[in-house]
């Protein structure tokens, strides 16, 4: 389904939102996704496909390539029971003096804290529960250096996660410790503008694809961060359309034609309060698919 957003402030506040939005979810390309503008009931389930399943080997060619075909895509049934939403209003006098910038940087705020409040909520499954012991043993922020993601890597190894599409996702304070590991911020020449120190980015380590975040749960474990294929954990995300379309000044879907991610945008005007009102929405679930297929990192003071 395409955006089908008509009016133009509509199109540049929701865009400004897609943007932002996008930006701060990129740690979901650690794992199995399944994102579209297609309208879903809350409570529905949508098959995602988990990428890195187990194979069989390759078989020999015995005259027919049929032969040992009956195998299917690995899906795992996710139920979009998540449905959060961020909602601002305008007064009349307001959206009288409020130009297309101020609004667009609204928007851009309230992604961003739509998008820490979906990663948050999905980073609640990574426990012990559902992923085993920690990959290494518990390291403070002040001593976690490049040794530790060796350390990471060899857990992961040992699980036999694939080594490609392998992700570290990190809580800042840790993020922020890497950074100052000289064997990674003189890992970058000159003339890359080195990342690391000019852009406070470490965009791969040891094959790891690096991410920082804020809203990094403990989960009641010391949780500071854990290395991710995407075979662990599957997300998905759909649009929930209103029973009553016609009753908003807008509404529909705005989803990022790259990456599928989708959220919902509904307008109207409260007649009462004179006030108009922006919601975006995001409905979406996830579940815990392949335990080897994320290792948890933890800081001391629990047991791993």
């Amino acid at each position: 389904m395409a955006n089908t957003l008509t009016n133009l402030q509509d199109i540049r506040i929701s865009q400004a939102f897609l943007e932002a939005f996008r930006a701060a979810l990129q740690p979901l390309r650690a794992f199995s996704t399944d994102f579209s503008a297609e309208f879903l009931e809350r409570g529905k389930t949508v098959n995602v496909p988990v990428v890195g399943n187990a194979l069989p080997t390759s078989s020999d060619f015995e005259g027919s390539y049929s032969k040992n075909a009956d195998r299917t895509v690995n899906t795992l049934a996710v139920t979009c029971d998540r449905h959060k939403v961020r909602s601002f209003h305008l007064t009349d006098k307001e959206s009288a003096e409020s130009s297309f910038i101020k609004l667009e940087r609204l928007a851009g705020s309230e992604a961003k804290q739509l998008a820490q409040d979906v990663l948050q909520d999905i980073f609640s499954v990574v426990t012990a529960a559902n992923y085993g012991e920690a990959a290494i043993s518990a390291v403070a922020a002040t001593d976690f250096d490049s040794t530790h993601v060796l350390g990471i890597r060899g857990a992961c190894a040992r699980a036999k996660m694939p080594t490609t599409e392998r992700s570290l996702i990190l809580d800042d304070a840790y993020y922020t410790a890497l950074l100052g590991d000289e064997r990674v911020s003189h890992s970058y020449l000159a003339q890359m503008s080195q990342p690391s120190l000019m852009e406070a980015r470490v965009p791969r380590i040891y094959g790891f694809d690096i991410y920082d975040t804020i809203v990094l749960p403990e989960n009641g474990e010391k949780l500071v961060g854990f290395a991710a294929h995407p075979a662990g954990l599957a997300v998905a995300m759909r649009y929930l359309a209103p029973l009553r379309p016609e009753s908003y000044l807008e509404s529909g879907p705005v989803s990022d034609p790259e990456t599928g991610i989708t959220f919902g945008y509904r307008r109207f005007y409260d007649n009462d309060s004179g006030k108009e009102i922006v919601a975006f929405e995001c409905l979406y679930g996830f579940k815990p698919a392949i335990a080897a297929g994320i290792k948890r990192l933890v800081a001391p003071g629990q047991a791993t």
